[in-house]
């Protein structure tokens, strides 16, 4: 069997000629072997042997079909398998070209093809979003830090006036009792509005830091772990590799590690209890690591989660072709690597 079969692949038919042909050689060898049997068989055995004869060529012709018919569905049962790893989340998983069988071979090829213009569709698709979410993050930041401050702002000079203004009446236009009751009404409502001020402020920076903008991806880490440390009350150890790189940096690059680095630290503050953290960037020789890594309580990889926090940090590292790995384990600490390609130089 195995001789036609290697037989078969070096003509490399399709299934149902494989079939046919199969099916037809068997015909002819059984038909010559009967004919073979009935001119020399014994009469007194001639219906035993006629029996064996066609039990044998029907188990011979079962045995053959099925070894053939198996070893041309085997490439199809690899294709099923690669769909469902792809319906389970694997969406990097290929089928892998079937030589024996021009047909199958054809079929993967056309559903590799498939995947990878899905893929590179779902890729443009996300940075198409990921870059208006951005920019849409900057014109409210902006107009929350213009607009809104400068309305608070001139509230707070406006509350500063009318209490002077009421300080400098005379007594006889104004009870003593009363004045004192504006001014401290006047000084709950200034105050008020500074601490609105300030919480504006701190979301303005928080939704897109002006630093990241006007300084670079080095003071935006600087900012953001300074940023933990006071709002989350989380210490940030952050070691940054000197590197002229780091100035020169695409904006898309900068976006993409503030950004990873912010949604790593921002897990580590609620989810992982941790005392402190740590946050390294450095140079490779073929690409940027950034790395943050706690003391907390870890969690169970193989657990499903529900946050969109690791799904939208992964999708923002394999937009620049690169990937994010995590190490963590329940009661021992998480680190989160993310490593991107080197960026292409600039004509």
């Amino acid at each position: 069997m195995r001789i036609i079969w290697e037989w078969l692949r070096r003509w490399r038919l399709s299934l149902f000629e494989k079939v046919i042909l199969t099916n037809s050689l068997l015909l002819l060898a059984e038909a010559i072997a009967a004919l073979w049997v009935t001119s020399h068989a014994l009469e007194a055995h001639h219906f035993l042997i006629d029996t064996a004869f066609l039990v044998a060529a029907t188990l011979l012709s079962i045995a053959i079909n099925a070894f053939l018919l198996r070893a041309s569905f085997r490439p199809l049962f690899r294709l099923l398998e690669v769909i469902r790893r792809i319906s389970a989340g694997q969406t990097e998983a290929r089928a892998e070209p079937a030589a024996t069988d021009s047909e199958v071979g054809q079929l993967a090829a056309a559903f590799n093809a498939m995947l990878d213009r899905l893929e590179e569709l779902r890729h443009q698709q996300s940075a198409l979003i990921l870059q208006a979410r951005e920019e849409e993050l900057r014109r409210v930041s902006r107009e929350l830090h213009d607009e809104s401050g400068q309305n608070l702002t001139a509230v707070l000079v406006y509350c500063e006036i009318l209490m002077r203004t009421v300080e400098s009446l005379p007594d006889r236009v104004i009870a003593g009792e009363t004045r004192q009751q504006l001014v401290t009404n006047c000084q709950q409502l200034s105050e008020l509005a500074q601490r609105t001020l300030d919480a504006i402020r701190q979301l303005s920076q928080r939704l897109r830091p002006p630093v990241l903008d006007d300084l670079g991806l080095v003071a935006a880490l600087r900012w953001l772990a300074e940023d933990s440390r006071q709002r989350f009350c989380l210490p940030v150890e952050l070691t940054i590799e000197e590197q002229p790189l780091w100035q020169c940096l695409p904006p898309l690059y900068e976006t993409t590690l503030f950004r990873i680095a912010q949604e790593a630290l921002t897990n580590v503050a609620r989810h992982a209890r941790a005392s402190r953290a740590q946050l390294s960037l450095w140079l490779a020789p073929a690409a940027i690591h950034l790395c943050i890594q706690d003391d907390g309580s870890g969690y169970d990889p193989g657990l499903r989660s529900n946050g969109l926090g690791l799904v939208s940090m992964r999708e923002r590292a394999a937009l620049l072709g690169g990937r994010l790995s995590i190490d963590a384990r329940p009661g021992q600490g998480t680190r989160v690597e993310a490593i991107l390609p080197l960026p292409a130089p600039a004509a």
